[in-house]
């Protein structure tokens, strides 16, 4: 093999590597951009329960947790958003928004309220979206473990 050969094949596997690296930088990107899409849709769907909480007529124990629910939620966006915040800002700030989501979840679920518990499912389907985000950007979050 020549020289001039031999530069080529380091040439090409270079290539290959810069472009396999491109490709796994911009999976981060998009997967903490996804993440970002779906906390916002979650913070949306929490501040819609907050309301509806605050306009109902006996919001009975709820209200408060609903509204730490809603704070947490707009946390754990700012935190996905923040491109200084590491994966463990990240992972600290999605334990809290679970703990708040699991706490509006058992309330409702013990409330007489059916009309709380139906307004729960838009939280419920976007919080579900987050977790399973979590779960295959840190696998020790999966869903199943809940």
């Amino acid at each position: 093999m020549t020289t001039m050969t031999k530069r080529m094949n380091v040439s090409a596997a270079a290539a290959a590597l810069a472009a396999v690296l491109a490709f796994g930088l911009a999976g981060c990107v998009t997967t903490r951009s996804d993440l970002a899409t779906s906390a916002d849709k979650l913070e949306h769907t929490a501040n819609v329960l907050a309301d509806d909480a605050r306009a109902a007529d006996n919001p009975g124990d709820y209200l408060h947790d609903v509204h730490v629910l809603s704070d947490d939620a707009r946390e754990f966006r700012r935190t996905v958003e923040d491109h200084a915040a590491s994966d463990g800002d990240v992972r600290l700030a999605f334990e809290r928004l679970s703990r708040s989501y699991h706490v509006v979840r058992d309330d409702l679920d013990h409330s007489d309220s059916r009309t709380a518990r139906a307004d729960l499912q838009p939280v419920t389907d976007s919080y579900l979206d987050i977790e399973r985000e979590m779960g295959g950007r840190y696998p020790e979050r999966r869903a199943d473990a809940y």
